[in-house]
């Protein structure tokens, strides 16, 4: 199944016309995009499903179209999928939780063939000394319990030469602006 993913910054185009020319078969958003951005997928017959950053409005998703998928889990082409919104707390706004939150909430977090985040779990492509980038211990335990084949993640910026692409069996996505993701059994 082919994915076409959004996270942090404007698509390099329209996002519909994205989705179409990259013949994706769902849209998933991880957070903190400009609603201006993404607003065409309305207009597509594709699932679209994802979870809020901590730069959203609350209730942006279902206004323009996307299921949110916090602490849900999802069919679509044969893989689930779960959600979880937001990033570790640093400051005022929604969409932000203690390590303490975070784990009361990934309690409640099905299992899944892909998890997609805001927030990466703590150790991958987190910057464990930028409070605003630190990664959720909670999705870590998370995933070394459920191995899902892969978590879809946005929110920080990790230096090309010290990626994370893998979590054990996991594979890792990280994405910024707009990815094609294929995914395989």
């Amino acid at each position: 199944m082919r994915l076409l993913a959004f996270a942090d910054e404007p698509p390099p185009g329209d996002a519909a016309e994205l989705a179409t020319a990259n013949r994706a078969g769902a849209v998933v958003t991880l957070g903190d995009l400009e609603t201006g951005s993404i607003a065409s997928l309305g207009g597509l017959g594709l699932p679209r499903v994802g979870v809020h950053g901590n730069h959203d409005a609350v209730g942006e998703l279902p206004a323009l179209g996307v299921r949110d998928i916090h602490l849900d889990r999802v069919e679509i082409g044969g893989w689930s999928f779960a959600g979880f919104e937001g990033c570790v707390r640093y400051g005022p706004g929604p969409h932000q939780y203690t390590q303490e939150e975070a784990t009361a909430l990934a309690g409640r977090l099905p299992a899944a063939d892909v998890l997609v985040c805001h927030c990466p779990p703590q150790g991958v492509n987190d910057d464990p000394d930028d409070p605003a980038h630190l990664g959720f211990g909670a999705l870590r335990a998370w995933v070394e319990r459920h191995r899902p084949r892969y978590v879809l993640h946005g929110h920080t910026t990790p230096d090309p030469r010290t990626r994370v692409t893998r979590l054990g069996d996991t594979t890792v996505v990280w994405v910024r602006g707009a990815r094609v993701v294929s995914l395989r059994r």
